[in-house]
């Protein structure tokens, strides 16, 4: 399951930029926590592989070679969150940054295979 994607803007053609809302009802928020929801990592790196894969073309299958640096916490939120995706090919990799409110809550990158 993906957020709801308010707006796609390709940068070029390995270069997206994503607008994505998120609900204090989300199921991804579930538990996470009771009160004081916050957006799970697992869950920021998953929409990132799915969200790469419909972006770039790529079928959708598990990533490979992850490193995450998680900088501060996504709570709900209607608007501001920005889910920026770059593609090397050459490395096979995708690099992906989420930006709340123009402040860089996680960043990353994993592998693909063609």
């Amino acid at each position: 399951m993906i957020p709801p994607v308010t707006a796609i803007r390709h940068i070029d053609a390995d270069h997206a930029e994503l607008d994505l809302t998120l609900a204090a009802d989300d199921p991804a928020f579930a538990g996470h926590f009771p009160g004081q929801p916050i957006l799970p990592g697992v869950v920021q790196v998953d929409w990132a592989i799915r969200l790469a894969a419909q972006c770039f073309g790529h079928p959708y299958h598990p990533a490979t070679r992850f490193r995450v640096k998680y900088t501060r916490t996504i709570p709900p939120i209607a608007q501001g969150l920005i889910l920026q995706l770059r593609r090397d090919r050459a490395r096979q990799e995708i690099a992906f940054e989420y930006r709340l409110l123009g402040i860089i809550a996680s960043s990353g990158r994993f592998g693909f295979a063609d």
